[in-house]
């Protein structure tokens, strides 16, 4: 992981994180932040100056859901191009090579969502 661990706060059983003021950007990378890991669900935020990415890599065992929070995230996913706005999410199964990449004028800011391959079952 490039960067820290986010703050929520914790009211009863619930933890409620503030995506807006969570966010954080920097001009030499993207900015990740984890937002929670359990035994069976996962999540960061990923903030994107224009023009910074990441590389295109797989999780061989998890399926990952991409909502877009601002701006538009240019992707490969399997060989295919897509252009996710703000406000759509983009799922797609184990072991499928993909990238994010800010291609934009504007900052990019995304959440993303992985289960636990034990969960899958």
């Amino acid at each position: 992981m490039d960067d820290e661990t986010a703050v929520a706060t914790t009211t009863g059983v619930a933890q409620v994180f503030n995506l807006h003021t969570i966010k954080d950007f920097a001009a030499d990378k993207r900015v990740r932040k984890m937002l929670f890991k359990t035994d069976q669900l996962w999540s960061e935020i990923a903030c994107y100056e224009p023009g910074q990415s990441t590389v295109m890599h797989h999780h061989p065992k998890e399926e990952e859901a991409i909502f877009v929070l601002q701006g538009t995230a240019n992707m490969s996913v399997g060989g295919e191009e897509y252009v996710v706005p703000a406000g759509a999410i983009i799922k797609f199964p184990a072991n499928v090579p993909h990238d994010v990449r800010n291609l934009q004028a504007d900052r990019c800011v995304i959440m993303f969502l992985k289960c636990s391959p034990r969960v899958l079952r």
